[in-house]
């Protein structure tokens, strides 16, 4: 009997694997336009495109250049079309303060909650590493 038992799980096995839904293989899709620009002082802006509507465009500035708090402060903006052929754009910023999400998308809770949190204190562990 333990001898059948591995053949039945196996078969089993190649039952189930048979029946599970293929997702058909999709078109590679082109890429339009595709470019990243570094700067001298560790910004950079890019910029990407493709033939399914989808794109992307972001640039970062360094802020408090030489100092311990120098950090990138990044705008940009995503788009893409939904399930439902909608076209969604989305707006952000992101920084030492967090990331901040807005546009049509986008409730417009979540980006006033992110856009109060920027600007609440920094917990004191936080602080403290900073040191």
């Amino acid at each position: 009997m333990f001898k059948i038992l591995p053949l039945f799980v196996l078969a089993a096995l190649v039952i189930c694997c048979q029946s599970l839904p293929v997702e058909p293989e999709k078109e590679p899709v082109a890429i339009l336009k595709s470019e990243v620009n570094k700067k001298a002082d560790g910004g950079y802006d890019t910029k990407y495109e493709s033939a399914d509507g989808t794109s992307r465009s972001e640039e970062a500035v360094v802020v408090d250049k030489g100092t311990d708090k120098e950090a990138l402060e990044v705008k940009g903006s995503y788009k893409y079309v939904n399930d439902l052929g909608e076209e969604v754009e989305v707006f952000y910023t992101a920084g030492v303060n967090g990331f901040v999400p807005y546009g049509s998308s986008i409730n417009p809770e979540i980006t006033a909650v992110a856009e109060a949190a920027k600007d609440l204190p920094k917990p004191i562990y936080l602080e403290k590493s900073e040191q």
